[in-house]
């Protein structure tokens, strides 16, 4: 695979729409897209995600989490493992990883947070076939290259899991083949767990 068109513009804006519908409150949440079969762009650590511009990026690759490409004074977010995880086990092209109010309220007291089949669901490829409906849910620590190991030893032993998970008291993160896929997928999660939170 050679280098994929520039996706950080895209993901800026992405960054400003979540911000604007509070998925994204403060410096919470982080986005990244695949640069080629080895490296994807994430965001740096610790800045609004409603704010962003493409310089805020950085290059790390998918192997070892090295810093490949970005500016010196910054450096990748805390979740960069998380997302590592998704790009060594599945056939990814963008991660976008949210702290919604719905999302931290639907996490407690449920594991797995099945998810209601209305017709939302579809969204996320799921059909009237049986297919699972329920997000696995992740104990949130410091120790976040310790979630990422949890994450990745789940998908490798659930090679056809739903396109997104939740880390407890903490958020969504969702991904899919293409930004505009992963984009779909948090917007359908994050709506079906808004209905969770409201009682459905």
């Amino acid at each position: 695979m050679s280098a994929l068109p520039d996706p950080r513009s895209r993901l800026v804006a992405i960054g400003r729409l979540f911000y604007e519908r509070g998925w994204m409150w403060a410096t919470a949440g982080n986005l990244s897209a695949r640069a080629d079969a080895e490296s994807f762009w994430i965001t740096a650590s610790g800045l609004s995600k409603g704010e962003l511009v493409p310089s805020d990026f950085l290059r790390v690759g998918i192997a070892d989490g090295a810093v490949l490409e970005g500016r010196p004074d910054h450096k990748p977010s805390a979740e960069t493992a998380i997302h590592r995880a998704i790009y060594q086990t599945q056939t990814v092209g963008a991660c976008l990883h949210g702290h919604s109010v719905e999302a931290v309220l639907a996490s407690r007291g449920r594991d797995p947070v099945v998810l209601p089949r209305v017709e939302m669901i579809k969204a996320l490829g799921v059909w009237d076939d049986g297919t699972p409906t329920a997000l696995p849910v992740f104990t949130n620590h410091p120790d976040v290259a310790s979630i990422g190991q949890a994450v990745e030893t789940f998908l490798r032993d659930h090679p056809r899991p739903l396109p997104a998970l939740i880390v407890r008291d903490h958020g969504v993160t969702a991904w899919g083949q293409t930004i505009s896929e992963a984009l779909r997928h948090f917007e359908a999660v994050e709506f079906l767990l808004t209905l969770l939170a409201r009682g459905f």
